[in-house]
């Protein structure tokens, strides 16, 4: 029997390329797009990729669909707007996957959900939208899955299941037991990442090629390693070696904070560079410079609404 995937806000960057990547014999891929209205067969176009041919539905008509899985694919400032709609609809997924950048949004769906059967993938890969279910793959092939607790049994083997179809489109994916070392990885890269470029108005490459971009990223991130380690959290890898690598794996992306305020004048720098600093204060130490960067992000704000983005330079 196959596995209904549902992925809420499929059309966009990360979701585009997910519903492609889990297309296959086993599933069938279902995406919620909140522009959409009714049901009907869609392509969802990813350059340097693919295509695929996949369920395309409104919140409108969803309701009839009982997912095996659920993926939300929308942006941290989304989450909770897209829990509520999910829960009105009554669904009880057997699993449930945040793919949301920074903190917060596991959080949340592990208190709507039970912990047992929330799980976060982080993504390790670049996508940039172009348009609604068309968007271009920017290099980087990693994806680590794992939860906070113990899963149940069922939500254990569809985490094993989803992790196979996807090693088999060319990523490589990990699963681990305990998620939060490897998100605070990723949270370190990001916050390294992200803010730079929006400040720079650059694409990813600015973090090799200057080397004051590249030393600002380098001390938000040991910033952010620090807090970690203040609240007992060992990171298992280099986080600035992986920057690096992840800088260098999607130089001509432009970051998902640039693409947000492209978008939509609005970013997940609260859940990244405000988040650090808000668990700083619950350590011994104080993350000053993620917390500046952040003031400094939202200082420019009006400005960022009105430029038009590097990435299509």
């Amino acid at each position: 029997m196959k596995q209904k995937i549902l992925v809420i806000g499929g059309c966009g960057a990360i979701g585009s390329v997910l519903s492609i990547l889990l297309q296959s014999l086993d599933t069938s891929v279902v995406v919620v797009d909140r522009s959409s209205r009714g049901c009907k067969i869609g392509r969802i176009v990813v350059e340097g990729l693919g295509s695929a041919e996949v369920e395309i539905c409104g919140w409108d008509s969803i309701g009839s669909i009982q997912p095996n899985v659920l993926i939300y694919a929308v942006k941290a400032y989304d989450v909770e707007t897209a829990v509520s709609s999910s829960l009105e609809l009554g669904w009880n997924p057997d699993l449930i996957v945040s793919v949301q950048n920074g903190l917060g949004s596991l959080e949340l769906l592990e208190r709507v959900y039970g912990a047992d059967r929330v799980v976060a993938a982080l993504i390790f890969f670049g996508s940039t939208y172009k348009s609604k279910c068309y968007s271009h793959f920017a290099g980087g092939n990693k994806v680590v899955i794992g939860s906070r607790r113990k899963l149940a049994h069922k939500p254990k083997l569809l985490v094993e299941a989803i992790a196979s179809i996807l090693s088999r489109k060319s990523l490589s994916v990990e699963i681990v037991d305990n998620i939060e070392p490897y998100r605070w990885t990723k949270l370190a890269v990001n916050a390294g990442i992200n803010p730079v470029t929006v400040l720079s108005w650059s694409k990813n490459r600015v973090i090799i090629d200057n080397s004051s971009a590249r030393e600002l990223a380098t001390i938000l991130a040991e910033e952010t390693v620090r807090v970690a380690r203040e609240k007992g959290i060992e990171l298992p890898i280099d986080p600035i070696e992986e920057m690096i690598n992840t800088a260098r794996q999607t130089a001509n992306n432009c970051s998902s904070m640039i693409q947000d305020y492209v978008r939509h004048g609005r970013s997940e720098i609260d859940y990244i560079n405000r988040a650090v600093w808000l668990k700083s204060l619950e350590t011994n130490t104080r993350a000053l410079a993620n917390y500046s960067i952040y003031l400094a992000v939202r200082l420019r704000e009006p400005w960022l609404r009105e430029k038009k983005s590097p990435c299509e330079t």
